[in-house]
């Protein structure tokens, strides 16, 4: 018994030395994209979770990790179809998952502070909600056709009424923190606000593109025809569950 309750102590240990000498921080935050189809506002939003970690430096290492959980936002614009919002960057180079949020709460350069130490405490700060440049936004794409991933689009957020038709324009988009809740009753959405699910039911073949793009084909080269098919694959759309 002595040596099982010396063998807790030192788990005890460890684990307290781990997470004060490589602290992590976890954000949970909602984008929300708004557009105006002939006059009607239409809304589609999704919450993503983004974990920011120190690491040890052991052989060369960067000093910190990332890494996040969620689903590409959607936005039904009705009988014109729909918006996605990817897990991927647009234009700009800040807008994937994990610099979106640095990006939109004007984070120096759209990127964690160094030390990693005093970027993940400014992280801990921030709160409330920052209206997003439209320049800024994730790689947005369509279908042509929602049951054949081979139709997909590239969509131009400042023009989406090239892609949907006249009357369709993309107005705003916001980046908000929510709660993050709890671990582990967060990760079932007992804590916090829950993270958005349910893109399987929009896109039912997304299951099987995960080791394959979009295209069918197994690897992405420069001399596909079906070019942006073939640089997607479904982990652009749901990550992390």
């Amino acid at each position: 018994m002595k040596w099982l309750g010396v063998a807790t102590l030192l788990i005890a240990g460890a684990a307290v030395f781990c997470v004060t000498a490589y602290p992590s921080v976890t954000v949970r935050y909602r984008l929300t994209l708004e557009a105006q189809v002939d006059g009607v506002t239409k809304t589609g939003a999704g919450v993503i979770e983004v974990t920011y970690s120190k690491q040890s430096r052991f052989a060369g290492q960067s000093p910190g990790t990332v890494g996040y959980r969620g689903e590409a936002v959607v936005l039904d614009l009705g009988f014109r179809g729909t918006l996605f919002a990817l897990l991927k960057e647009g234009a700009d180079l800040r807008s994937t998952p994990e610099t979106i949020i640095l990006r939109a709460f004007n984070f120096p350069g759209g990127a964690l502070p160094e030390p990693i130490d005093e970027g993940l405490k400014q992280l801990r700060r921030i709160s409330g909600s920052r209206e997003l440049p439209l320049t800024s936004l994730p790689l947005l794409v369509r279908f042509r056709d929602m049951n054949d991933p081979k139709t997909v689009e590239k969509v131009d957020p400042i023009d989406i009424g090239r892609s949907f038709g006249d009357g369709t324009k993309l107005v705003r988009a916001t980046v908000e923190i929510v709660p993050v809740g709890i671990w582990p009753l967060n990760s079932v959405g007992i804590t916090g606000e829950p993270l958005t699910t349910g893109i399987d039911k929009r896109l039912s073949w997304l299951p099987k593109h995960y080791n394959v793009k979009l295209d069918g084909q197994r690897y992405e080269t420069v001399s596909a025809s079906l070019r942006l098919a073939n640089s997607l694959a479904s982990g652009f759309f749901k990550a992390g569950f």
